[in-house]
């Protein structure tokens, strides 16, 4: 009877153990997770872009964030081009098209300007279709944090860039 209540103190004492044992797992597991989240706003540093999907990335809704943040970036690339009735690809391609563009991102005096150019329109026009559209049209779409991170440093990027060049086309 003695080992019986020695045995059972000893599988109290581990169980308590254990239960120390998982809280710390799971801190480390939350520490893991951290730099993902921690870093998100040296990551994502356009202030407009940034309270647009800061609270939907943190709250889990990945893949709404990436949408929200495309869909910013269409409706910044309209207003910029003065174009009407545009959205997604089209758009893009109207904007940024190398022949005439609106939205210039450089003089197009060399052929590396554009090639920028071209390239540029071609990045806006497939974001619109590859990233913007199947979190728009699918509701079950599902992006890994990493993920919908890398995406919203794009669209940051992108937003930046367009930014950048049309305060330029005003100097």
């Amino acid at each position: 009877m003695e080992r019986a209540k020695e045995l059972f103190k000893r599988i109290q004492s581990l169980s308590h153990e254990i239960h120390d044992l998982d809280g710390v797992l799971d801190f480390q597991k939350e520490r893991a997770r951290a730099p993902l989240t921690d870093h998100f706003d040296e990551l994502v540093t356009d202030p407009v872009l940034n309270a647009k999907v800061k609270k939907l990335f943190g709250n889990g809704h990945r893949a709404r964030a990436v949408e929200e943040a495309y869909k910013y970036f269409d409706n910044l690339v309209l207003e910029l081009s003065n174009l009407a009735n545009m959205s997604g690809s089209p758009l893009m391609k109207r904007a940024f098209s190398p022949d005439k563009p609106i939205l210039k991102l450089n003089e197009g005096t060399s052929q590396s300007e554009r090639d920028e150019q071209l390239g540029y329109m071609e990045i806006c026009s497939g974001v619109m279709t590859g990233i913007r559209n199947p979190r728009a049209h699918d509701g079950d779409w599902e992006d890994t944090e990493a993920r919908a991170l890398q995406l919203l440093v794009f669209a940051n990027h992108l937003v930046c860039k367009i930014k950048t060049s049309a305060s330029q086309d005003k100097a």
